[in-house]
Parts: C-alpha cells; structure tokens; sequence
C-alpha cells in the first residue's frame, strides 16, 4: 500500500467507538488518521454526531463534558465540506449524508461499523471499510 495522504471520512458508528474508549485501537487509529490523512466533516455529519453523543446511554463511559470536548477536538481537526449532490443509495437513509461527503471529498476511504454502509463497499470507487480493514490498508506500519 502506498502511504500517501488520502481523504477520509469516519461515520458517526466508527467515532463513538473512537471517543468512548480512548485507549483502545479504534481510538489509536483514529488518532493516527488525523496526522497520517485528510478526515472530512460536514455540517450534517457534525450535528448527528453531536446528536448522538449527547445521549444519556453513553453517560457510564464517558461524562457529557469529555463526550462535548472531545467532539470540539474532533471538529477543530477535521476538513469542513459541504457536500453539493444528494445521494439516495443506503438502505438506512441516514447514512446516505456519509455517502455524499465521501464522494464530494473524493474520499479514497469511509470508515463505519454500521452494517448498511459496510455492504456496499465499493460505492463509487470509495472503499468502506471496518476500522481493522483501515488500520491494514491506510496507516503506515500496520500488519495486514
């Protein structure tokens, strides 16, 4: 694999995990990301992800003030992109705003772990892929 920057996009199913639990491997892939590869955000994508970290269940793990901070961290170190076509292609139609960042970024890669994206990698050329799949093929000294 060459180890050129690339374009990224994360979905809000991929950065839970990364926020969560700071000392497991999503979160060290994800840190690597943002030094290793361009990571694109929307305004769309920002307010789900926001959305979603607010919510009450998470409170075990992590409190509202560290979810809150590390979503300021993560919009500060993303690329912002809005995107300008509409796609109607996932199953899940909330998903489709990921699709349409990663094809407006031009993005070699979306990480999720939501099942609707995963199964329909490629989309368009963009592969999407599982954090172990983008830890092999898109940061530099990884095993395969």
């Amino acid at each position: 694999m060459n180890f050129e920057r690339k374009r990224i996009v994360f979905d809000t199913s991929s950065l839970i995990s990364a926020c969560l639990y700071p000392d497991r491997e999503p979160a060290h892939c994800f840190r690597r990301a943002l030094i290793e590869h361009d990571v694109f955000a929307s305004t769309s994508t920002l307010g789900e992800l926001d959305t979603v970290l607010r919510r009450a269940k998470f409170d075990a793990y992590r409190t509202v003030e560290y979810r809150q901070l590390w979503l300021r961290l993560y919009t500060g170190a993303t690329l912002r992109l809005e995107p300008s076509v509409r796609i109607q292609a996932c199953r899940d139609p909330k998903d489709d705003q990921f699709l349409e960042l990663a094809v407006c970024a031009r993005a070699h890669a979306l990480v999720s772990g939501d099942i609707h994206l995963l199964e329909m990698d490629p989309f368009k050329g963009i592969r999407i892929l599982t954090w172990k799949e983008f830890r092999a093929n898109f940061l530099a000294d990884s095993p395969p």
